[in-house]
């Protein structure tokens, strides 16, 4: 029994541009401004946190999470009006063969991830939901890391075969999967343009 492993922000839910319009806004308020296309490369395999963390550092970390809680709401509150499912996600869940194990990776967070599902008729579509809030990050491992061990343990324990594979929105985010499962594919939402100021990895 094969897995598939999709990112939801970026391959199945379009709100990659909300997430960087809602750090965008929140930055503005501390007088800080950043090329758009900049924070969109920060955020695949990120959750907000880590994202303005790696734009803004160093920085006072007061100032990054607050600016967190306000790109927070603000993107709360967005999603909350309604998000829209690729296409691609549509074609490829109607196209997944049938006692294939699809898990949900989101960058997300799950109060903001579960009404999107249910509203698009998708929430019986995963065998389970991982969402970056779901467990504490480890001292020594990014939220992706974690979401990929964590997505990982729970298909061993589910006795689901080694044949897995990931669909991510982002070629850097595919290198960290990769050692987690057979192989990784990249629906390239996020197209190259301005690289964050640091590596992809901090610890």
């Amino acid at each position: 029994m094969p897995a598939l492993i999709l990112a939801f922000d970026g391959v199945v839910a379009d709100t990659l541009g909300l997430r960087a319009d809602g750090i965008a806004e929140a930055l503005r308020d501390d007088q800080i401004d950043f090329d758009r296309a900049e924070i969109l490369a920060a955020l695949p395999g990120r959750s907000l946190y880590e994202a303005v963390d790696l734009l803004t550092a160093p920085t006072d970390t007061v100032l990054i999470e607050l600016a967190t809680l306000r790109a927070q709401q603000w993107v709360s509150t967005r999603m909350a009006q309604g998000v829209v499912i690729t296409e691609f996600a549509r074609t490829m869940l109607s196209a997944v063969a049938t006692g294939t194990r699809i898990v949900l990776r989101a960058d997300s967070l799950r109060r903001d991830v579960e009404p999107v599902l249910r509203f698009a008729a998708l929430d019986d579509a995963f065998t389970f939901v991982r969402c970056v809030d779901d467990s504490p990050k480890l001292p020594v491992a990014t939220s992706l890391e974690s979401s990929y061990a964590e997505i990982t343990r729970r298909l061993d324990v589910l006795r689901v075969s080694a044949e897995r594979t990931a669909i991510e929105a982002d070629h850097r985010v595919a290198v960290v999967a990769r050692p987690y499962v057979g192989s990784v594919h990249v629906e390239l939402t996020v197209r190259p343009a301005a690289m964050p100021r640091q590596e992809f990895l901090r610890s």
